[in-house]
């Protein structure tokens, strides 16, 4: 028995010392193929993934001015000249917005209606350029002291332009030549419209106390083309006309009738101008008249004034006339 227990241990031993010891070789392991294909697509709407709304800020663009009529009521001291420049348009187009407005008689407080600017406004309205006159002759002015101690001071325009004119209107300047100092006042027409070949009166006062002695000039100032297709202006016709001149030559009345031509038109408003000369053909009084009667079709409207001599005896009276739609 003692033999027996020494023999088995060895063997055991010897059994477990053998399973630690590495083997010669192992086996290569070989991978198994792998399947090759393709996606077969399905019909149907893709998948879009939809963001959720977040809090960001967004920027609102402010709204651009846009270039619409609007309305400027006329203050003291305004002229067409300077509120057309101050709202970028021409003195033009500003008439041709306003059809009924005269631009040498504007009531304080009178609506204008103001069209899409041309160009940027002038920054400085109080002292606008004037627009270039279309070429018209202007006579020598003649000047007549009044009662008072001031001048009433004439000239003439001629328009020799194949089209009529409007916005007429002068400088006339007085050179004193005891004080050496120099006045200047602006001369208007009593109308608006000068038809081709036509000739208009245009006038100045100088208050007093004015010089005695003095040399006179004239200068055109405005005098602008009017558009033919406006339609600013109505023809009007004058069925009879008569003058009266007094047997001292100071005064002359007119009277007579104004139709319009076109029985199909309508006029809101009539003006009338007397134009006096004297014998030599220079002016020597003006009077003008106006009838806010509405006229149309072939009514006709009747009319009587004075006008008076400034200075030199009347010789001759012209009338002048035009309607406004």
């Amino acid at each position: 028995m003692k033999i027996v227990l020494p023999l088995l241990a060895l063997t055991v031993l010897v059994i477990a010392l053998s399973a630690c010891t590495p083997s010669e070789s192992i086996g290569t392991l070989t991978p198994l193929p792998t399947r090759t294909g393709n996606l077969k697509p399905y019909a149907g709407p893709a998948a879009t993934i939809t963001p959720s709304p977040t809090n960001a800020a967004t920027v609102t663009p402010l709204p651009s001015a846009t270039p619409t009529p609007r309305t400027h009521v006329v203050r003291a001291k305004e002229d067409l000249w300077g509120i057309a420049l101050r709202y970028g348009l021409s003195l033009e187009d500003l008439l041709t917005a306003n059809p009924t407005v005269d631009p040498r008689f504007l009531s304080i407080g009178a609506n204008l209606m103001i069209p899409a600017p041309l160009y940027t406004p002038t920054p400085d309205a109080a002292n606008p350029p004037l627009p270039t006159p279309v070429g018209l002759d202007l006579a020598s002015p003649v000047c007549y002291p009044s009662r008072e101690g001031g001048l009433w001071c004439f000239t003439t325009a001629v328009n020799a332009q194949e089209f009529s004119i409007e916005a007429l209107s002068a400088a006339i300047r007085l050179y004193a030549q005891d004080t050496g100092e120099i006045l200047s006042q602006t001369a208007y027409a009593p109308l608006n419209l000068v038809p081709p070949g036509g000739v208009m009166a245009l006038s100045a006062y100088f208050p007093a106390p004015a010089p005695v002695v003095f040399d006179v000039t004239a200068e055109l100032l405005t005098a602008l083309p009017v558009p033919p297709a406006a339609g600013r202006f109505l023809a009007v016709q004058q069925p009879g006309t008569d003058i009266e001149i007094s047997p001292d030559g100071l005064s002359a009345i007119a009277r007579g009738t104004f139709q319009l031509s076109n029985a199909q038109a309508s006029a809101s408003r009539i003006q009338a101008a007397a134009i006096a000369y004297d014998s030599q053909g220079r002016v020597t009084g003006i009077r003008r008249w106006e009838s806010l009667e509405p006229l149309s079709g072939s009514a006709s409207v009747d009319f009587q004034f004075t006008v008076y001599a400034a200075g030199a005896v009347i010789d001759r009276v012209v009338m002048l006339v035009e309607a406004y739609p």
